[in-house]
C-alpha cells in the first residue's frame, strides 16, 4: 500500500492517476471535507486526516509500505500555514511513517530549499528535509522547480485581464516540468536503488528564461503575451507593504520572488536517464497544462458537482462506478 498526501492537489492528482494506471494500491490522506470526488474513478482508497493531527496519521500508516508526500500550502491562512503544514506536518508524517517501519519515503519538496533565505514557503520544506535525512528512514527527496501549469496560471489570467505581472527576473533560467513526469518520477523512485537516501534537483527537457516560457504559453493558449515586469527588487519592496493584508499575501510574494527569480536549471537529459523515463518537451507539456484544468478550477463544480456529486460518491466503492454515471443527489444548498 502506498500513502500519498496531497491527492487532491494539482502535482498529488497526477501522482494518484500514474500509480493506478500501473496497478498499485493507493491511500490517498484526505482532510474531512476535502473535495476528493474527482478522484473517485482512479479506484484509490482515501482516509480521513490531517496532516496537522499526528494521531490520524498513524492510523493512516497502517499496513502502509510506501509514502509520497506531496501535499503543499499554495495560499496559506490562519490554521493552514507553512510552520504548521510544511514543517511541522511532514515531521509528523515522517515520524508516523518510521514508528510503522514504512520502507521507502519519497518526499516532494522544492527549488531553492537547500538556500531558503528566510522564505517560509522554503525553510518549511528544508525543516521537512533535514527531519526525513536525520530520520534513518529511507528516503528519497525531489526538489523541482516551477511547473508548466505555474505558466498555464499566468495564461488564465491574461486571458481574462488581457496582460499579466511576470514576477521575479525575466533572464533567470529554468527548466520548467510537466506535472505528469514528476508523478513519474515519484512512482520511479519508490524502488529504483540509484536514488535512494538522495536529494535531486529535478526539471525538464527544456533551458529557458522566465520570459521565453511564459512567450511560449503565451502563445499555445492564444492569448496576449504583453506583460509588466515585477523584478526581485519590487517584489522584495511589496512583501513588507503586504503584512496589513496578512501574513499569507507577504509570505506569497516572497515565494514568488524565489521561485521565479533564481536560477533552477538542470541538466534534463541526465534527469531522464536517472529515473528512466522520457521527459516532455516544454511546449508539449504547455498545451497539456492549459488544456488540463483542475476540476476545482471549474466555475461550475460547487454548483454541479462538488456539492451534491461527492455526497453521493461516498456512497460507492472508489472506482465501482463512473463519474458520469453518478446519479443526480441533492441540490446544493443555498444557506
Amino acid at each position: 500500500m502506498i500513502l500519498v498526501t496531497g491527492g487532491t492537489g494539482r502535482l498529488g492528482n497526477q501522482i494518484v492517476r500514474v500509480l493506478r494506471s500501473v496497478g498499485l494500491d493507493v491511500r490517498c490522506l484526505v482532510r474531512k471535507g476535502s473535495e476528493y470526488f474527482w478522484l473517485n474513478d482512479t479506484g484509490a482508497s482515501y482516509f480521513f486526516g490531517d496532516l496537522r493531527d499526528p494521531e490520524s496519521l498513524s492510523r493512516a500508516m497502517r499496513d502502509v509500505r510506501y509514502v509520497i508526500a506531496a501535499a503543499g500550502v499554495r495560499v496559506e491562512k490562519t490554521d493552514n500555514h507553512h510552520k504548521n503544514v510544511t514543517a511541522e506536518g511532514n515531521i509528523a508524517l515522517f515520524e508516523a511513517a518510521k514508528a510503522r517501519k514504512v520502507e521507502h519515503v519519497v518526499f516532494v519538496s522544492c527549488a531553492g530549499a537547500a538556500d531558503p533565505q528566510g522564505v517560509p514557503a522554503l525553510t518549511g520544506k528544508k525543516a521537512a528535509e533535514d527531519h526525513l535525512i536525520a530520520s534513518g528512514l529511507s528516503h528519497t527527496i525531489l526538489r523541482p522547480g516551477l511547473f508548466a501549469a505555474n505558466f498555464a496560471d499566468l495564461a488564465r489570467r491574461a486571458e481574462t485581464n488581457g496582460a499579466v505581472f511576470l514576477p521575479g527576473r525575466a533572464d533567470a533560467k529554468i527548466s520548467p516540468i510537466h506535472g505528469r513526469d514528476l508523478a513519474l518520477m515519484c512512482t520511479a523512485a519508490l524502488d529504483l536503488p540509484s536514488v535512494r537516501n538522495q536529494v535531486i534537483e529535478v526539471g525538464g527537457p527544456d533551458v529557458l528564461t522566465v520570459e521565453a516560457a511564459w512567450k511560449t504559453m503565451a502563445e499555445v493558449a492564444h492569448v496576449p503575451a504583453d506583460n509588466w515586469k515585477l523584478p526581485p527588487a519590487v517584489l522584495r519592496g511589496l512583501a513588507p507593504l503586504a503584512r496589513p493584508l496578512g501574513r499569507r499575501w507577504q509570505n506569497h510574494l516572497r515565494a514568488l520572488d524565489a521561485w521565479f527569480s533564481r536560477d533552477s536549471a538542470v541538466d534534463g537529459p541526465a534527469t531522464a536517464a536517472r529515473f528512466g523515463i522520457p521527459l516532455t518537451p516544454f511546449r508539449e507539456a504547455c498545451v497539456a497544462a492549459w488544456a488540463d484544468r483542475h476540476p476545482g478550477e471549474d466555475p461550475t463544480a460547487r454548483e454541479e458537482k462538488v456539492v451534491h456529486r461527492q455526497f453521493v460518491a461516498t456512497i460507492y466503492e472508489p472506482g465501482s462506478i463512473k463519474y458520469d454515471e453518478l446519479p443526480e443527489g441533492p441540490p446544493p444548498r443555498r444557506d
